[in-house]
This record gives structure tokens, sequence and C-alpha cells, in this order.
């Protein structure tokens, strides 16, 4: 009767875990926005130098430059649709040159941005119609001046979202493209400890036969001893343990270590966005000294 009741209990309570936990996932509901690049593109040259450069964009003068590159995903569990306001951000105090989508996923993915000038700065907006589970876009800023990350908070009203989202880091391993693979030293560690828990489960069987007085299961034939408290609770003890350590190494090997599948969002981008992401995009710039820029005019365009 005991070991009914206790059984039943352990059933209920892995039952309302599990199902709690695939029930949030089911309406849980995400916008991350994730920094691929933070760069103050002039930071770094000599004052000297830089007093006898002048930078030009598209013929205007650029005192101070930042390249800004963010990954706009749904990397939540329902799709995100019928935007109230769209996702935007300001940038006080600092003017932006350029805002464009540099890759979109899938590539039929309906996504723009445009900008409008405010009073204190320039507003971006980012809209789109549907976003599902894993869409995502890329977007690169160039900003004349400099916009600390405090500010760099995105606002947008939907329902299920909150109102504003701050930039986050992105994972190590989330821009890789390839397929999720086995991860053979954990499977082969989790193995190993799997392998040691049974064993230990084999012995204390061989002891269980002859001398089932020792071990607290069934409840009826336990009786206290010393040999009961040195051998049979102490190895089903420790057995369990291997037992549970065995398996939590063991089942996210599947998965590429991941556990559950989904736990770590994945963006596959393109070779030429990823070397981008490591590189000044300065095609459109020109650097001259000031006397050349007096006596001559620029050429059209020259990389930094």
């Amino acid at each position: 009767m005991i070991q009914t009741l206790i059984g039943a209990l352990i059933g209920i309570a892995a039952t309302v875990v599990v199902g709690r936990y695939y029930y949030r996932r089911s309406v849980r509901k995400s916008l991350g926005i994730y920094t691929l690049l933070d760069s103050r593109v002039f930071s770094g040259i000599h004052p000297d130098v830089r007093r006898e450069l002048h930078f030009s964009f598209r013929n205007q003068d650029v005192r101070e430059l930042q390249q800004l590159t963010f990954l706009v995903a749904n990397d939540g569990d329902r799709a995100i649709s019928a935007v109230i306001e769209p996702l935007s951000l300001k940038t006080p105090g600092v003017e932006v040159l350029d805002a464009s989508i540099l890759h979109r996923h899938p590539e039929t993915l309906q996504a723009n941005v445009t900008q409008a000038v405010v009073a204190d700065g320039a507003l971006l907006r980012f809209e789109f119609p549907l976003l599902n589970r894993g869409d995502f876009f890329v977007v690169k800023i160039l900003l004349s001046g400099s916009l600390p990350r405090s500010s760099q908070i995105f606002q947008i009203l939907a329902e299920d979202l909150p109102r504003s989202i701050p930039t986050k880091p992105i994972p190590i391993d989330a821009l890789s493209d390839s397929k999720r693979h086995v991860e053979w030293g954990a499977a082969a560690g989790g193995a190993v400890v799997l392998a040691v828990g049974a064993w230990l489960w084999y012995l204390l069987y061989l002891v269980y036969e002859p001398r089932p007085q020792w071990f607290p299961y069934p409840w009826a034939s336990f009786v206290p001893s010393i040999r009961a408290f040195i051998v049979g609770m102490p190895g089903a003890l420790i057995a369990t343990f291997l037992s549970i350590v065995g398996l939590m190494i063991l089942a996210p090997a599947p998965f590429g270590g991941s556990f559950p599948p989904s736990a770590k969002p994945r963006f596959p981008l393109p070779p030429d966005v990823r070397k981008g992401i490591g590189r000044y995009w300065m095609h459109d710039f020109y650097i001259v000294p000031h006397e050349v820029m007096e006596d001559e005019e620029p050429p059209e365009s020259t990389a930094v």
C-alpha cells in the first residue's frame, strides 16, 4: 500500500512538471534582438593622424562613425503578428547615415526598415507583418556619432511582448549553419556512468536475493540493522545517483549537447554576411587629407 502511494505521488509530480514545461513552451512568445557587431570605426587612430584626415560619406562630413549590426529573431514558440506599433529604435543626439537589411531568413520574409528625423535624433522602424518561429533578419546601421549600449533599447507594442526589448549578445554557436550533431564524448561518458550504475544495481540484486531484509523495498521485509545501513541503503542511493547522472549526461548527446533540442536558438547566416560581421563595411567611404580636399575633387570611393 505504501509503495503504491509513493509511486502514485511520484507519477503525479512528474506529470505536473512535464505538463507545465510543455505548456509554457507552447504559449511562449519572444522577440530576441542580438548584437552581432558594435564597432566605433575611428577608434584607435592616433589623434595627430585623425586631425589630418577628413572623412566623408555621400558628400557629408563625418566626425565619428559607429557601425551596429543586429539580428532580430522570433526565438519563441509562437508567431509574432498583428503588431500594433512596429519595432523601433531611437538614436538620441546621433544621426543615422544608413540603415539596411542585410539578410532575411527565410528569403521570402517581408521585413523592411525606414527612418525618420525627430527632434532629438532619428527614429528607425522595423516593420514585418509576420515573424514565424525561427524567422529572423539582420540589419546594419551606420551612425554619425556614438550610441551607447545603454541606449540600444528597442521598443514595440504587440500582444504578449514586453514594451522595451534590450539587446543581448549572440550565443557562441547560434550562427552555425551546420545541423545538430551527436556529442560522442558526452555519449561515451554518460554510457560509462550508466554502466557503473547498472553494475552496482546487479551487485545489489545478488545481495538482495539472500538478504532481502537489508533493503528498504519492500518495506514489509525491511529489518533495521547495521548491515542494512552499511550495505543496502547506501548502495541503493549510490546506484540511483549514478543512474541519474548518467542519464543527464547521455540525454543531451544526440542533440549536440543541448536538451531539449530547442533550448539554444540557431540562426544560419550565409558566408558573406558572417564574414562581413568581422570587418568594416566601408565601401561608401573615402579618406583624404584636409589640404587635398581644399584643392581637389575627392575620389569616388576609396576603402579605409
